[in-house]
């Protein structure tokens, strides 16, 4: 509509501009070179018009003649252009859909037309990687650090590269050199701090963590998390170099190891592992009160096995009735826990008061029991049994009821299991990976506990297992899924008469 009527004002302005020229026809004369020439104005607008009308063609034309090569050029290139990135994004389907051949072809293509280096190497890159051509990836990723827009990601290639030939230390030198061009990048922070973790150089582990906490790449509480699991692994370096010393030297380095392990309790008092070293080495170092203070805090958060062994163990050559006393303050401060019923049960054997310890474990083992034994108040079970009435065969059917009994919790990570802390996962390099917990199935390897109990029930359950069951020596890193090898004894096969030597010599918790 609204062209319509532009149409028509433009059409009736220059019927306007006709009439008035009609009825003011004018005349226009020319002297040039002795020449006269005269005619109408209308007719000389319209020469004039004409003339300059071939004159811009004729110059549109010339500057055509002149212009087409480049005009060519251009669309040539343009049109390699879009085929060039055609092949592109069809090399990135085909790599998206694992298709090694189609991507090294695409990205061969892409190559030739495109004039982009950084998204040709990368596609040839990946298309390598898919044919498992690693030498060939790995230089791709190298000639990508020649250019500073394409660094970073070359670096982060030749990381995983590194990563995937197991090759530690190159990994680390990438991650180091990305971490340093992208400090806020989390997955280059992430992998300094895991691989500096994983080699146990602790001192450059939290400088990482400084950096990423700085760089705000990591929240506060998982940096202090980590950095109190950071200075327990240092205070246990150091405890163990202590170990080994003597004098002065093995004064100082103690003294080192307490501080470091306090350090990391005011970071997390209620991390068991933590409060357990430090309160060990406080007590060790004549700072029993702080051992105590410390366990007493954490049993009330969360109480747990290594906290009982560190407070039973605090004071040498104690009765076992001071003993038990001591043990029943602590589990009176968490009471129907059950790891506060094993400690009072555990010092109450210790005390040689039978009744006192199967009261402790009446919830579980009694006539009332209202809970399943596990693994570990069965095995106090059959020393009560063998202690207070000298009944080995209740025994031996406590310990066989273990096999089956559901499992305590241990520290667990990813096919492994264990009753020992460890900031490392020993199968997979991860740095804080185990959980305490207690696996539903079992895993495919365990730690066995390592107090003497625990030795003397495994040499009795070996004695007292079916002889269509031998033990099976797992490898270390065993499948995931591969059960332990050991089953419980048939129902009427008490054990060989001889498994009662499992049961004799002292017992210590």
């Amino acid at each position: 509509m609204l062209r319509a009527i532009f149409i028509f004002i433009v059409v009736a302005l220059l019927s306007a501009l006709a009439i008035w020229l009609a009825d003011n026809p004018g005349d226009l004369t020319m002297h040039w070179r002795g020449y006269e020439i005269r005619t109408s104005f209308v007719v000389g607008v319209g020469v004039m018009a004409l003339a300059a009308f071939l004159v811009l063609l004729v110059y549109r034309i010339v500057s055509g003649f002149i212009d087409t090569p480049a005009s060519v050029a251009a669309f040539l290139e343009k049109r390699r252009q879009q085929k060039g990135f055609l092949a592109l994004s069809r090399g990135m389907v085909a790599v998206a859909a694992g298709d090694a051949p189609e991507a090294k072809r695409y990205a061969a293509q892409a190559h030739k037309l495109l004039d982009a280096p950084p998204l040709t190497l990368l596609l040839a890159a990946q298309a390598a990687q898919l044919e498992g051509d690693e030498k060939s990836a790995t230089g791709y990723f190298e000639r990508m650090l020649e250019a500073p827009e394409t660094a970073f990601l070359g670096l982060r290639g030749l990381f995983i590269q590194a990563r995937r030939a197991g090759d530690r230390e190159e990994a680390l030198a990438h991650a180091r050199r990305a971490f340093e061009l992208r400090p806020q990048t989390p997955w280059a922070a992430q992998a300094v701090f895991e691989i500096e973790a994983a080699e146990e150089d602790w001192d450059a582990a939290l400088a990482t963590l400084d950096r990423e906490v700085s760089a705000k790449v990591i929240s506060r509480d998982k940096a202090r998390r980590r950095r109190a699991v950071l200075l327990t692994a240092k205070a246990m370096t150091a405890t163990e170099a202590a170990r080994g010393q003597a004098g002065e030297a093995r004064k100082a380095a103690l003294e080192k190891a307490v501080a470091l392990a306090l350090d990391a309790v005011a970071l997390d008092p209620a991390f068991a592992p933590t409060v357990a070293l430090a309160a060990r080495l406080c007590s060790e170092t004549g700072r029993t009160r702080k051992a105590i203070r410390l366990i007493e805090a954490a049993w009330d958060a969360e109480p747990h096995p290594d906290l009982a062994d560190v407070w039973l163990d605090m004071t040498e050559g104690e009765s076992g009735y001071d003993r038990a006393v001591r043990a029943r303050v602590l589990a009176a401060r968490n009471p129907d826990h059950i790891e506060s019923r094993i400690l009072v049960a555990r010092g109450a054997i210790g005390a040689r008061d039978w009744a006192a310890a199967r009261e402790a474990l009446a919830v579980y083992a009694g006539p009332d029991a209202s809970a399943m034994p596990t693994q570990r108040i069965c095995e106090l079970m059959a020393e009560i049994e063998e202690g207070a009435f000298g009944d080995r065969g209740a025994a031996r059917g406590w310990l066989a009821r273990a096999l089956h009994a559901p499992q305590d919790p241990q520290w667990t990570g990813e096919n492994y299991r264990s009753p020992r802390w460890s900031p490392i996962d020993p199968m997979t390099g991860a740095f804080d990976a185990l959980v305490w917990t207690a696996p539903a199935i079992a895993l495919a390897r365990e730690e066995p506990r390592p107090d003497a109990f625990g030795q003397e029930s495994e040499r009795h359950v070996e004695k007292a297992e079916a002889p269509t069951a031998p033990v099976v020596s797992l490898p270390e890193r065993a499948a995931p899924k591969e059960p332990l090898a050991f089953q419980p004894p048939l129902p009427d096969d008490p054990g060989p008469e001889d498994a009662d030597e499992a049961q004799e010599g002292e017992r210590k918790w």
